[in-house]
């Protein structure tokens, strides 16, 4: 009774009888076994040249079958054992669950798992898409940093060609000179300043000289005027222009 106690509860643990599927292994065994023999041995038998060698190879080989079948039944029984006492044993205190049926547990852990996995996937899909997301910012950032990187080397290349040319001896005294002429430059500025003001202001008199001529010496209607008043007009402005 223990033992159909302990069968019993390892049917209702692992959803098979143990002794069962042992028992299931032991004769496929026996059945390989078998059928070795029953296609090898015509081949042997068949092999003799002579009626009298074939007949005494066939109880050899006879032998030679439950010689191998009674150490694979040895080696089986250990095997049997074994099984049952360490693989599909059932811990003490298992209590299976109420209304075990298998089927619907595979179908249902199936199930549930198909869930599991298409939330899985999901989450990984919406991963996967944040992810390619994020690597197109940090490739336009890497763009913009690239273009940077351009823009200084290429403006450090021009600083560095600039200050090799002042550098150059030549360009220094090109610039010292230039720096010794401004002065130079802006004291001739100042009197040619002065020397238009001065002009504007001698051309201002001369005309008004030449209209103070013209009034004291004002002609007749009809007449034209003399050739000594047409030479001091023109002398007038030649001498502004020459000062």
């Amino acid at each position: 009774m223990e033992g159909d106690g302990e069968t019993s509860a390892a049917e209702a643990a692992l959803g098979l009888s143990p002794q069962t599927f042992i028992n299931e292994v032991l004769n496929f065994v026996d059945d390989v076994c078998f059928q070795a023999f029953e296609e090898g041995a015509p081949t042997a038998v068949g092999a003799a040249t002579a009626t009298n060698k074939a007949e005494e190879l066939k109880p050899g080989v006879n032998e030679i079958h439950h010689l191998v079948k009674d150490v694979l039944d040895k080696r089986m029984n250990n095997w049997e054992m074994y099984c049952l006492r360490k693989c599909l044993t059932v811990p003490e205190g298992f209590v299976a669950p109420e209304d075990d049926n298998s089927s619907a547990m595979v179908l249902h852990k199936d199930g549930n798992s198909d869930s599991e996995l298409d939330a899985e996937l999901n989450s990984l899909r919406k991963k996967l898409a944040d992810a390619n997301k994020e690597s197109e910012e940090l490739q336009r950032e890497i763009s913009s940093l690239e273009r940077q990187t351009t823009y200084k080397s290429n403006l450090n290349s021009s600083i560095a060609e600039v200050l090799k040319l002042f550098e150059d001896k030549s360009v220094q005294e090109n610039i010292q000179a230039i720096a010794n002429t401004i002065p130079k430059l802006h004291q001739k500025m100042k009197v040619m300043k002065r020397k238009k003001v001065e002009l504007e202001a001698m051309v201002g008199q001369n005309v008004w000289n030449v209209n103070c001529l013209r009034d004291q010496k004002r002609l007749a209607p009809g007449s034209a005027p003399s050739t000594e008043d047409m030479q001091e007009v023109n002398a007038a402005v030649n001498d502004s222009w020459k000062e």
